[in-house]
């Protein structure tokens, strides 16, 4: 006969449920996914005429940086496949900046207009490498309030939709342990930060 299960069991399945949640919100809102919502809503709106060769390059880069991120966390040098440790970090970050670079060169002639935001990405991610040495800012919380500020003017609902999941992302990356509290929070300001500095050059 199966014993009934106690307080104790009750509270694994709970902490068990809440962590199966945080790392559905955290895949639902990962980098790469935001980014490719970012790119479709912004060419959308600014160079339609350019959106296969758009979409053509960051499913390319987000393929590239994927297998990558794969391969070394199957190899067992990443203990995660967000690269937790602060020393995991650089050769990620130069990973991004070498593939940006190589999607702003492809955009170039195709869309020009879109080569503010990509410098601004880039901004944001060298910020981020140089204070990887202090603090390992949340990459996740920085790719959201980015896209959201940055989409601001072009499409309002998808960005208050992203603002208002700010939280529930933050929540996720607690409950998962992947940042603290400080790193939540300064990816957020990271993200918005290096938008509104987008927007003023647009």
């Amino acid at each position: 006969m199966n014993p009934v299960p106690g307080p104790r069991d009750g509270g694994r399945a709970d902490a068990g449920a809440a962590f199966a949640l945080a790392r559905a919100v955290s895949i639902a809102l990962h980098p790469f996914a935001v980014f490719l919502a970012l790119t479709v809503l912004g060419v959308r709106a600014l160079v339609p005429q350019a959106f296969a060769a758009a979409m053509a390059a960051v499913g390319a880069a987000v393929a590239v940086v994927w297998l990558f991120v794969w391969q070394r966390h199957r190899s067992g040098r990443w203990s995660t496949v967000d690269a937790s440790h602060p020393s995991e970090r650089p050769v990620l970050y130069l990973l991004l900046l070498w593939v940006l670079a190589l999607v702003w060169w492809w955009m170039r002639g195709r869309a020009a207009v879109l080569g503010h935001g990509i410098v601004a990405v880039a901004a944001m991610l060298v910020a981020a490498a140089l204070l990887n040495r202090w603090i390992k800012l949340s990459l996740h919380m920085a790719s959201l309030s980015f896209a959201a500020v940055a989409l601001w003017p072009l499409a309002p609902t998808a960005a208050a939709i992203g603002l208002a999941s700010l939280p529930l992302l933050g929540w996720a990356r607690l409950r998962m342990r992947r940042h603290r509290l400080a790193e939540v929070i300064g990816g957020a300001a990271l993200g918005a930060g290096f938008a509104l500095g987008l927007r003023w050059l647009a």
